[in-house]
C-alpha cells in the first residue's frame, strides 16, 4: 500500500496542476468499483478484477491529490468514508448475486454476513470517534479484507478454482464478524477505564 502511494504521488501532482479534485477522484472511484461488482455479479472475474483493481488505486489516489493540494477538507475525509461503503456494498452484493446464480448458499450467506459486519465495523470505529476514543483496532481492516476479495476473485479469474472466491467471501465474513466484536470490546474496556479513574 505504501509503494502504491508513493507511485501514485507524481500522478496526483499532475491531476492537481490541471485542476482535478480529491473529490472529483472519489466520486469516480466509486462508479469504477460499482461497474466492477456489476462485472463480478456477471460472473467476469478477470475483467471484474481489473475494474476493482483501478477502483482500488483511485481509492489511494484521492488521498495523494488531498496531500497535493495541501490537505484534505473534512468534507473530503467524510465523502470518502461515506463512499467507501458504498464500494463494499456493492462488492457484497456481487458477490451475493453470483451465489444465488450458482444456487451457492455458502457464498450468498457469506456475502450478506460479511456486508452487515463490515458496516459495523464501520460504524463501531465512528460511534467511539464521536465519544472522544479510538477504536481502529480489530484483526481484519478494511484494506485487508479488500485484498483477501480481490485475491478470490483474481485466483477464480486466471486459475479458475471458484471454490477459491467462495473460501475468500466466507473468511472475510469470519474476520468481519471477530474485527466488529474486537471494536466493541475495545470500546466496553476504554469507558469502563474512563468510569473507574
Amino acid at each position: 500500500a505504501h509503494g502504491a502511494r508513493v507511485g501514485l504521488a507524481p500522478l496526483a501532482r499532475g491531476l492537481h496542476r490541471i485542476g482535478i479534485t480529491a473529490n472529483t477522484v472519489t466520486v469516480l472511484g466509486v462508479f469504477i468499483t460499482i461497474a466492477g461488482s456489476a462485472l463480478l455479479a456477471a460472473e467476469r472475474p478477470l475483467i471484474a478484477l481489473l475494474v476493482l483493481l483501478a477502483g482500488t488505486l483511485s481509492d489511494t489516489l484521492d488521498g495523494q491529490l488531498a496531500k497535493a493540494a495541501g490537505g484534505g477538507t473534512r468534507f473530503g475525509a467524510f465523502l470518502d468514508s461515506t463512499l467507501d461503503r458504498v464500494s463494499d456494498a456493492a462488492l457484497a452484493c456481487g458477490a451475493a448475486a453470483v451465489g444465488a446464480t450458482r444456487d451457492d448458499a455458502v457464498l450468498f450467506w457469506s456475502a450478506l454476513i460479511g456486508l452487515v459486519a463490515s458496516f459495523l465495523v464501520s460504524y463501531v470505529r465512528a460511534k467511539a470517534e464521536a465519544m472522544g476514543l479510538k477504536a481502529n483496532v480489530g484483526l481484519a481492516p478494511r484494506e485487508a479484507r479488500l485484498t483477501l476479495l480481490l485475491v478470490g476473485i483474481g485466483v477464480w479469474g486466471v486459475l479458475g478454482p471458484f471454490v477459491v472466491f467462495t473460501a475468500a467471501v466466507a473468511v472475510v465474513a469470519v474476520l468481519s464478524t471477530v474485527t466488529w466484536l474486537q471494536r466493541v470490546a475495545h470500546v466496553a474496556a476504554a469507558l469502563d477505564t474512563n468510569k473507574t479513574r
